[in-house]
């Protein structure tokens, strides 16, 4: 699979975060434990120093040690967290600044000023300054990276390191959000990097040892720049593509910590006192939605839409594809957000409606084809419930399945379909309506934008200030909820799994890839 592939799937399993939040978990009883069972820990709430914790994360052939591709799978996703900081990362919705002390917009965000933290070091021990900054953005912005996607307005030309502090970035045009772009996965390395794979970071930790598909060895930084953390003294990731096979291995002792477990691998677990099981906070769980191309025949019909939305049965949904875990959405994504329009009303289960409204003109005896995959658990098992949903509304439904490894590599005809299933990943609610929707829209699922939409896209992205940006994402999502072409019908809780020592575990916006920065052992 080429890297343009790798970053394309990377983007559109989220990787790009919506708020951050504490993931605590529970870890080894003792350092390199011997795979007994674990002990309630005691917890005074002090970091305790020393250890290796040992976790285990989803991986895959397209695992790599290179910065350019850290957020390819889940394993390296983690790692990429604690060897390299990054400019920011998502807390509440908002960006807090790590190697950027601060990220402020001139009057009509077209120029954005990062300043950078002083007495930040690379493991090397060379100071980071505005030099490798501006070349960690220009090279993200200009590569096949994830990291591109959330670049694509920076004027790498035009942007320049004024001082050692301070990186003028300009854009080719406003956009009032880039500062939470600029808390994406921006790991930064040093200026004239040409060996990625070997890049120094200014992270707690740093990578000793690297075996594709199996594991990596990492060992704490005596002299990180940061509070907290490092606590552990090493950490040891190992990659494990299935969920069945993680939590096995963590209840078998062999991890300390498990990643992106799955609803139904995990619901006998939930009165094992040898394990924590923890559930994302509500804002960083996915949604799953059934995407209607408006370009294409029969959603170039409003009815048609309609039909759909009124035809899903939402609390079924919650019920049978989350395990009654999650809960019902209402055509608009990000709930939980603090960008998110809470006044939107919840949508009816009305089956007799939508049979009216497919079953007149040139809508009568309409089929519906979902395209659909297992790529992931909640897709194939929505679109499967919703056939019968469907008949009972008078929809005709067939489930077209894909293989998952080409869902999302043949974007053509997913993007061709005129019904998809999609499931949404966290990202902060402006980013996500970016993507997926207007004139710029990297992945528009639902079809080309429309001149209304794209006015209010542009008015989003010229919006400066709190309040105005809120307002104006609100517009968005108005419009998007009466005339867009996503039902937006459940919200799956994303859990993972660890032994009972472990704290100090945190989302940040990523609770697939949490940040293992101020991971500590209880005793």
């Amino acid at each position: 699979m080429g890297e343009r592939h790798i970053a394309r799937r990377t983007v559109l399993r989220g990787i790009g975060g919506s708020a951050a939040a504490v993931a605590a978990g529970g870890l080894v009883t003792a350092c390199g434990g011997d795979g007994g069972g674990a002990t309630p820990a005691a917890d005074d709430g002090k970091p305790r120093h020393g250890g290796r914790l040992r976790a285990a994360f989803t991986g895959s052939s397209a695992e790599s040690a290179s910065v350019l591709q850290a957020t390819s799978t889940p394993v390296d996703y983690v790692r990429a967290r604690i060897v390299w900081d990054t400019i920011g990362e998502i807390e509440n919705s908002k960006p807090v600044w790590r190697v950027a002390e601060s990220v402020e917009p001139n009057d009509d965000a077209t120029v954005w000023t990062v300043r950078v933290r002083d007495g930040v070091t690379f493991s090397d021990g060379k100071a980071l300054t505005a030099d490798d900054v501006l070349f960690t953005l220009r090279t993200f912005a200009t590569q096949p990276t994830t990291q591109s996607a959330f670049l694509a307005g920076l004027d790498t030309k035009a942007s320049k390191a004024r001082d050692k502090r301070t990186v003028e970035l300009h854009l080719k045009g406003a956009d009032g959000f880039f500062d939470l772009a600029l808390a994406q996965s921006m790991f930064v390395f040093p200026d004239g990097t040409k060996d990625f794979a070997k890049a120094p970071g200014s992270g707690p930790f740093v990578l000793k040892a690297w075996s594709r598909g199996k594991s990596s060895l990492l060992t704490a930084r005596k002299d990180h720049w940061g509070s907290g953390g490092p606590y552990l003294d090493e950490i040891e990731l190992l990659s494990v593509t299935e969920a069945e096979a993680r939590l096995n291995g963590l209840k078998a002792g062999q991890f300390d910590y498990a990643g992106a477990l799955s609803l139904p691998t995990t619901r006998a677990e939930a009165n094992n006192s040898r394990l924590r099981i923890t559930t994302a906070p509500r804002e960083l769980w996915g949604e799953l939605a059934f995407s209607m191309n408006l370009s294409t025949d029969p959603f170039i019909r409003a009815e048609a839409v309609q039909a759909v939305r009124y035809a899903i049965d939402r609390e079924a949904m919650v019920r049978t594809v989350t395990l009654g875990k999650g809960e019902a959405a209402d055509d608009a994504m990000g709930r939980h957000q603090a960008w998110y329009d809470s006044s939107l009303p919840r949508v009816p289960h009305d089956p007799d409606r939508a049979r009216r409204l497919m079953s007149s003109g040139s809508l009568k005896g309409t089929r519906l084809s979902i395209r659909t995959s297992n790529y992931e658990y909640g897709p194939l098992e929505a679109a499967t419930a919703f056939v019968e949903q469907g008949r009972a509304a008078g929809l005709e439904v067939a489930v077209d399945k894909v293989p998952a490894a080409d869902f999302y590599t043949d974007m053509k005809s997913l993007l061709g379909a005129p019904l998809k299933t999609s499931f949404y990943h966290p990202l902060p609610l402006p980013l996500a309506l970016s993507l997926y929707y207007g004139p710029q829209a990297s992945y528009p699922f639902t079809g080309p934008s429309d001149d209304t939409l794209k006015g209010l896209m542009n008015a989003m992205h010229a919006a400066v200030g709190l309040d105005r940006r809120t307002g104006a994402v609100h517009d968005v999502q108005q419009y998007l909820y009466k005339h867009g072409g996503d039902a937006v019908f459940v919200r799956v809780p994303t859990v993972a799994g660890a032994a009972t020592a472990v704290r100090g575990v945190q989302a940040y916006g990523f609770f697939d890839y949490p940040s293992l920065r101020d991971a500590f052992l209880a005793s």
